[in-house]
């Protein structure tokens, strides 16, 4: 859950009303001015675990020290900042790690070194699903990983349990 900031400045002749969004990562426990990512409005805040100890308190003439994550103008349509448009909204930088992109990895032996179906490609005679039996021939379906089985068992890095 994250905090907000509603900007009711006077921008253009009629009030902002926008929507800055503080996200709890970077503002848990934060002190400093961020801006309005509509009409550029500096604003004071003190939080402390996440809840707002002081502020916002109007700070014109000040550089801000932050930006929001996002922002939105819901009276108007959903006009929306996403991150990362300069000067408005500062980039996201929470993104995952290499390994959490979503991508599978390729298995081709199990912590014990034995071989397992978790490769591509597979060959087309096992089915949809690659639906074989208990006993595959391992030596058909992928001469390299064969290979590098064989290997294995010759360095001794296959093991029973």
């Amino acid at each position: 859950m994250c905090d907000i900031i509603w900007c009711k400045k006077d921008f253009e002749g009629k009030p902002c009303n926008t929507i800055n969004y503080l996200d709890p990562y970077c503002f848990w426990n934060w002190e400093g001015t961020i801006n309005c990512a509509e009409c550029g409005a500096v604003y004071y805040i003190h939080m402390i675990q996440g809840k707002m100890y002081r502020g916002p308190e109007d700070r014109p003439g000040e550089k801000p020290d932050t930006s929001p994550l996002y922002a939105d103008k819901p009276l108007e349509g959903y006009r929306f900042y996403g991150a990362g448009i300069p000067d408005r909204t500062r980039p996201f930088e929470c993104l995952p790690r290499h390994i959490y992109l979503g991508v599978p990895d390729m298995v081709k032996f199990s912590i014990r070194n034995r071989p397992v179906r978790g490769w591509r490609p597979q060959a087309p005679d096992g089915g949809i699903a690659g639906s074989y039996q208990f006993n595959w021939d391992l030596k058909r379906l992928s001469p390299d990983v064969y290979e590098e089985y064989q290997q294995k068992i010759k360095n001794g890095e296959v093991t029973e349990w």
